[in-house]
């Protein structure tokens, strides 16, 4: 009754590691079984996902080139040399130019920022030359580069220093030749999470260029965790450089350790009785050692505690994440990337920051007061983000003026930001308008250039139309199709085009596998852009095609429904919602949970909405209560619902009415009748 015939397929669950996680935290007892079947099956696992903070982000010298980069910024600001600042025109890429461009001028240096504006995604030499001309010495790219071979080039023959930061796939043919390469995907990074955004990889940088200014920067610390053993003590140590593991021993006796004690610019210990030891033996030692906790159980304990105690007296850091990770998560979830990881902890105190003072950044309040707040909305949430503020962020760019979605980020002027809101608004409408028509264009060359029953991929071409929205048309139809995507513009002379996939076909394998007629091409797996002659367009699509039909497996169309605890009407209440609230931020990696319901009876059945689009009915089963249910957009099956007695229904649980006196309430995914 969805309009689709679909499979559930109920995640079976290891039945002990729920019940210790249950009883261990009784708080999360009824999300228990969900948490263990997306792999998050130990009491610290669900500690570290709901708990996790600041402190657990990963390290940023963990990238190879880090130290690198960051010094050569170092030099330049304090030579007041000129610094470039060069992104991608969609949300990912201007978060990820504010968050450097904030930072840099924070700390006093010249730089000077660029988002493409029609000349399309990639380095371009002419705008190289132009900032060459201003005497920039150093050019930092952010979202862009990886495979801009030749624009790297270029830019160091222009004198320039080039710290390159992407997170897009590096081409297999080789990597540019710049300075400091700083790309999880990159084969001599050790940064342990590769699902990171451009506007990730570039507060990195920033964190690390923070880290600088910080005390302990460089040195090496000691934390030793110490048990009493007779008049001595025993346990174990941790020598550390930047966060960064050095060595790492046991300890039978401290007399073991007085060297290293010696040796470490700070000795952190878990007992004030280890102190003293040390101290009587040489004074000189006290200033330099620092009891933090008595309240650990070993090493990995006392270092947990040095790292949140380490970012409390850090100001200077706390300050830097306090501006930045609201502007962060903006391109996380623009940008699709999964809420796991630190994804996840980035986006929820983002999104809290936003909540707390929404017009610490003037423009972004703007946004935040027109999409939310004048609707009476105060929860901030990823589903409201992705809906109603990247899209009015991403018009600027798809309408050839990114630059001013940057400068609305960036601006601390309310009166700028004001007229800077008003222009992306506008454009944000043009952008509405262009999509429509584009759509219209697209779905009518469909039918022509494809046969809907046997493509394994569609490819489309459209001539002289308006660019700037291919990639949203692309999406829709994988959305539509359950099939890759490759559409593109052509003017006669060239193509330009945007790729959309499924799960399961990698769109950047796809391009590789014909890069020798493209001019150039670049993204992600699932989504990615490219450039042909027109004279290659037959031969792209027959070649596209062929790989299509090797590479692309069945198991790509979405046919299931992944459902992850079956209910009862009477676990249908606002505290089990509560706890699956506790799972926020939802998105792709992390979406919101599905529960399915057998054998329910559907009563006061209506239709409601401008239209009379959406359906609304209530359930209960053998004399229980009535629950309120919602399926959005699906009144044609009000008459289909009204002759079926039994109903299994897939749903997820939301909650409805005012503070004091709110309801739990269904919101439908999809219904089957009850067999037999």
């Amino acid at each position: 009754m969805s309009g689709a015939d679909k499979e559930w397929k109920i995640v079976k669950n290891d039945f002990e590691k729920v019940s210790k996680i249950g009883s261990s935290l009784p708080s999360i007892s009824k999300i228990a079984s969900i948490l263990v079947g997306r792999g998050i099956d130990t009491v610290e696992k669900v500690e570290q996902f709901i708990d996790g903070g600041i402190e657990s982000l990963h390290n940023p010298f963990l990238f190879s080139d880090m130290r690198k980069a960051v010094s050569r910024i170092r030099t330049a600001l304090e030579l007041h040399e000129n610094i470039l600042v060069y992104g991608d025109k969609d949300v990912d890429g201007i978060t990820a130019v504010s968050i450097i461009v904030n930072t840099i001028r924070l700390l006093g240096g010249n730089v000077e920022w660029y988002v493409p504006a029609d000349e399309g995604y990639g380095i371009h030499k002419d705008i190289l030359s132009k900032y060459a001309a201003k005497n920039v010495k150093i050019l930092i790219t952010v979202d862009c580069g990886i495979s801009a071979v030749e624009g790297i080039a270029y830019a160091k023959s222009l004198g320039m220093y080039v710290i390159l930061t992407d997170h897009h796939e590096p081409p297999y043919e080789g990597l540019p030749k710049a300075d400091a390469i700083i790309n999880p995907k990159v084969c001599s990074s050790k940064y342990p999470f590769k699902q990171i955004a451009g506007c990730v990889v570039s507060l990195k940088v920033m964190h690390a260029l923070m880290l600088t200014f910080c005390k302990e920067y460089d040195k090496e610390v000691t934390l030793c965790f110490g048990l009493k053993n007779d008049s001595d003590f025993c346990g174990s140590y941790i020598c550390l450089k930047n966060d960064l593991e050095m060595k790492k021993a046991d300890f039978k006796s401290l007399k073991e350790i007085k060297d290293i004690v010696t040796q470490s610019f700070r000795f952190y210990t878990n007992a004030a009785d280890i102190k003293e030891f040390l101290v009587q033996s040489n004074a000189l030692l006290k200033d330099k050692i620092v009891v933090i906790s008595d309240a650990v159980n070993d090493i990995h304990d006392l270092k947990k505690i040095y790292k949140v105690k380490k970012l409390d007296s850090e100001i200077i850091i706390k300050e830097f994440f306090e501006n930045n990770l609201d502007l962060c998560s903006l391109g996380i979830i623009a940008d699709s990337m999964p809420l796991i990881d630190e994804n996840r902890i980035i986006v929820k105190k983002g999104l809290k920051i936003m909540e707390k003072n929404p017009h610490a950044k003037p423009g972004l309040g703007l946004l935040l007061d027109d999409a939310l707040f004048s609707k009476g909305i105060h929860n901030i949430t990823t589903k409201l983000v992705l809906w109603s503020i990247t899209p009015v962020l991403n018009s600027s760019g798809r309408m050839a003026k990114g630059m001013l979605s940057a400068q609305l980020l960036m601006t601390k002027d309310i009166f700028q930001a004001k007229n800077l809101y008003s222009d992306v608004v506008k454009l944000n409408e043009n952008r509405k308008c262009l999509q429509s028509t584009n759509m219209e264009q697209f779905k009518h060359l469909l039918e022509e250039q494809c046969n809907l029953e046997n493509d394994s991929v569609l490819i489309v071409k459209a001539l002289n139309l308006e660019h700037g929205v291919t990639g949203i048309v692309a999406s829709q139809m994988v959305k539509t199709y359950s099939r890759p995507a490759f559409l593109f513009i052509s003017d006669g002379r060239e193509a330009t085009g945007a790729a959309r996939s499924v799960a399961g076909f990698d769109v950047v394998a796809a391009l590789e596998n014909v890069k020798d007629i493209l001019i150039k091409y670049g993204g992600h797996n699932q989504a990615a852009g490219f450039t042909l002659e027109d004279s290659k367009i037959e031969e792209f699509t027959r070649r596209i095609s062929e790989y299509a039909d090797k590479n692309l497996k069945e198991a790509v169309i979405d046919n299931m429904f992944l459902i992850e605890g079956e209910l009862k009407i009477s676990d249908i209440v606002v505290d089990f919602h509560k706890q699956v609230e506790i799972m926020e931020p939802f998105g792709v990696g992390n979406l919101k949970p599905v529960f399915c319901i057998r054998g329910v009876a559907p009563t006061e059945i209506s239709v409601f909405g401008n239209r009379n689009e959406h359906l609304k009915f209530k359930i209960s089963h053998k004399g229980s209560r009535n629950v309120q249910a919602v399926f959005w957009n699906k009144a044609k099956v009000a008459k289909i619902l009204q002759s079926e007695s039994a109903l299994d229904i897939a749903f997820q649980i939301d909650v409805t009415g005012k503070s004091g006196s709110k309801i739990a309430q269904l919101q439908i995914i999809d219904i089957k009748p009850v067999l037999g």
